[in-house]
């Protein structure tokens, strides 16, 4: 274990100095964590509260005779307006406020239609470049034979005299005389 000694010498050294700063420092430090975790903490529960209303309005208004949703801002939140046709029938996330208080001055033309169905991309996997360093082998893709007949120099024809699936005849070739060439 090389080395240990040097480890144990610096905890030796600078191991009491460590202590007194913990000591020091310690209380000051934890304080500070503390603080900084509540405001984190508060931000992070209130968007779970919140969920997402954006997509319970397109959910809400696919499920209406001639769907569609708007976008508004009540006090600086931002609200989604369900509307069937022209009238509005509800608002996400719910609030207190009237029909009239959100849309006024709001552009009825920006409402939008929920998709019919939503489609995701995803992107082709990429291949990893092979490296002949590294020593693998870089494969090609079998290829797979055209339809229709091949002829008898075709490589994906069955050479004459080998046993092909389904064939049990000695030569490949089915018997002449109609006879089964399992019974010799």
């Amino acid at each position: 274990m090389a080395g240990s000694g040097k480890a144990a010498a610096r905890l030796i050294k600078y191991g009491p100095l460590a202590a007194a700063a913990a000591q020091k420092w310690g209380p000051v430090l934890w304080e500070q964590m503390k603080n900084q975790r509540e405001p984190a903490e508060k931000f992070v529960q209130a968007k779970v509260a919140k969920g997402n209303q954006r997509k319970k309005a397109m959910a809400h208004a696919a499920t209406v005779i001639d769907g569609s949703v708007l976008q508004v801002f009540h006090q600086n939140t931002a609200h989604w307006v369900v509307f069937s046709g022209d009238d509005p029938i509800a608002v996400h996330p719910p609030t207190g406020a009237s029909f009239d208080e959100l849309l006024d001055r709001a552009d009825l033309s920006k409402r939008t239609a929920p998709r019919e169905t939503a489609t995701l991309k995803v992107p082709k996997p990429r291949r990893r470049p092979s490296s002949s360093s590294a020593g693998g082998t870089s494969s090609t893709p079998r290829e797979q034979p055209a339809p229709g007949p091949h002829t008898a120099d075709s490589p994906v024809a069955p050479a004459r005299g080998r046993i092909v699936s389904g064939d049990t005849g000695e030569t490949g070739e089915p018997p002449v005389d109609g006879s089964n060439a399992h019974q010799a």
